[in-house]
């Protein structure tokens, strides 16, 4: 039971991160933005605890983040709001339709609106920190648990000769693969009462839109958070993207507003239900970890993402508010993780992020890097699979004993 004399202190802020026409977009082929279809949004979420324990949640509507960038961000973030750099979570939503973030760690090849950009856009995620910070007052979390399978289809296909590939789309929901329909609210209770923020953690890639599309969204995840914070009153609705590295949405890679508004109102519409099943858990203690994560690469990547025998520092992070954990992965992860990663947790409700801190490519499973097809030739190395989970135990153990809980 949630013990309201141990209520946290939690704050919230949201900024807007919308670029203008002309900058790289992510995804796909290289292409420039023509126009603005939706305007993208950053939301922050600090959670602090007993004597200075903390943790921050920041999640924006972005393809994600290099390690270059996203270490930069963090450190200044820390300096700014008085957190320990580590114990924050910088993640992309990981739309195809914003700017090209990834890319831009590669500071010599931006064009000059694409600079400015990033340096806008660097001040304005520490600045949110900082307001979200500013912002802490007593807050309990709640949960809810449902489930959305009808709008996602994994897209990796057995081929008649034996061998794997993709179908990017399954409009009449007939691919086998293996797909997680979980979704997990986590919502932000005041004192007296209101709902004030709402987290949607669920795994599908935003890719409604496709190459075709040259106007900057969110893709459904904007329209999701419009619809929830239109329905509810609350202040704000965010987007923790779950492993979905092999999900996509059922209808996807078109051109056109309605795309996007109709998977997002499609997918609100299961988070509005689940709404009224919110229930209040045990929100102490606050504990965080991140465990160091080397990634050594074995063959070179495309899209200009390093060669073999490079290192990709990453990170895995843990963070709790009591019964509740927020378990921080890099790059894209497959959707079986998801149950993996909410299994090695002794916690109940475990919010799973991807695409956090670091872009080092795919995270495929052992079978899935059997099998081949674009993913794996995407990721930087084999054996991927407990690696992760190696990782997110250890860092688990940390938030979960007393040594954990003094990070």
């Amino acid at each position: 039971m949630r013990t309201d004399e141990k209520a946290l202190h939690i704050g919230l802020a949201s900024a807007d991160i919308t670029p203008p026409a002309g900058v790289e977009m992510a995804g796909y082929r290289a292409r420039q933005a023509e126009a603005v279809g939706h305007h993208l949004r950053a939301e922050a979420l600090v959670c602090l605890g007993e004597e200075g324990k903390s943790w921050a949640l920041v999640c924006c509507d972005l393809i994600g983040f290099p390690g270059e960038i996203s270490s930069r961000v963090r450190a200044a973030m820390g300096k700014a709001a008085g957190l320990e750099p580590s114990s924050i979570i910088l993640a992309g939503t990981h739309t195809h339709s914003g700017p090209a973030t990834v890319a831009f760690g590669r500071g010599e090849e931006m064009k000059e609106v694409d600079r400015i950009y990033l340096e806008g856009l660097e001040e304005s995620l520490v600045s949110l920190v900082k307001r979200a910070r500013d912002d802490a007052k007593p807050g309990t979390f709640e949960v809810a648990w449902s489930e959305a399978d009808d709008l996602i289809h994994n897209r990796r296909v057995r081929n008649e000769d034996g061998s794997w590939g993709n179908e990017w789309e399954d409009a009449d929901g007939n691919h086998p693969g293996y797909t997680d329909p979980s979704l997990l609210l986590v919502a932000v209770r005041r004192p007296g009462g209101k709902l004030e923020a709402i987290i949607v953690n669920y795994g599908c890639h935003p890719v409604t839109l496709g190459p075709s599309s040259l106007e900057i969204s969110g893709d459904y995840v904007s329209y999701l958070k419009d619809r929830i914070e239109a329905e509810t009153g609350v202040e704000q609705a965010m987007f923790a993207t779950a492993a979905c590295g092999n999900i996509n949405p059922r209808i996807c890679i078109r051109s056109g507003e309605q795309y996007p508004k109709a998977m997002g109102e499609a997918l609100a519409g299961v988070v509005l239900e689940a709404l009224e099943e919110l229930q209040p858990i045990e929100n102490v203690p606050v504990a965080a970890h991140s465990e160091p994560w080397s990634i050594v690469r074995t063959r070179d990547g495309k899209k200009g993402r390093g060669n073999a025998g490079d290192t990709t520092e990453a990170e895995v992070m843990a963070v709790r508010a009591g019964e509740l954990v927020v378990i921080a992965a890099p790059g894209e992860v497959f959707s079986e993780f998801n149950a993996m990663l909410r299994g090695i947790s002794p916690a109940q409700h475990v919010v799973v992020v991807t695409l956090a801190n670091q872009y080092p490519g795919y995270i495929p499973t052992d079978k899935g890097q059997e099998q081949g097809a674009y993913e794996t030739a995407m990721a930087p190395c084999e054996n991927l699979e407990q690696a992760l989970l190696g990782k997110a135990a250890a860092a688990l153990a940390k938030v979960n004993t007393a040594e954990g809980a003094a990070q």
